[in-house]
């Protein structure tokens, strides 16, 4: 019989004790093992992405970022949709939260923020 990709990882995950984490978050994640620490991510706005003090278009902007730029996102929560995703992540270089419609987390998972959310730098 043969396997694929995806089943070896789940067999992995499952002899190892790992965890494994799917999730239907469209741009948040696309089922990756889940790991430790900030995911890398990339800006992929056609223009300056502006990080906001909070996950809505309406809170003051911390930062801009120019397309194509880098940063860890650390973790994701639901907020106002932007082109139709609802997810914002917050970039710890940064110190904000920018929409998940426009950061591309390379098919990493991005776990959801504990109950006391990051504010502000």
């Amino acid at each position: 019989m043969r396997s694929t990709p995806v089943l070896r990882v789940l067999v992995a995950a499952l002899f190892s004790g790992g965890v494994l984490a799917a999730t239907t978050t469209g741009a948040a994640a696309t089922g990756a093992v889940a790991g430790d620490g900030p995911v890398p991510g990339t800006v992929t706005s056609p223009t300056a992405l502006a990080v906001r003090e909070a996950p809505t278009g309406d809170s003051a902007a911390v930062d801009r970022l120019a397309p194509g730029t880098r940063d860890r996102v650390r973790c994701a929560v639901e907020g106002q949709d932007v082109d139709g995703n609802p997810y914002w992540y917050w970039l710890e270089t940064t110190g904000g939260w920018a929409s998940a419609a426009w950061i591309d987390t390379h098919g990493r998972w991005v776990p959801d923020c504990p109950r006391r959310l990051p504010t502000g730098r």
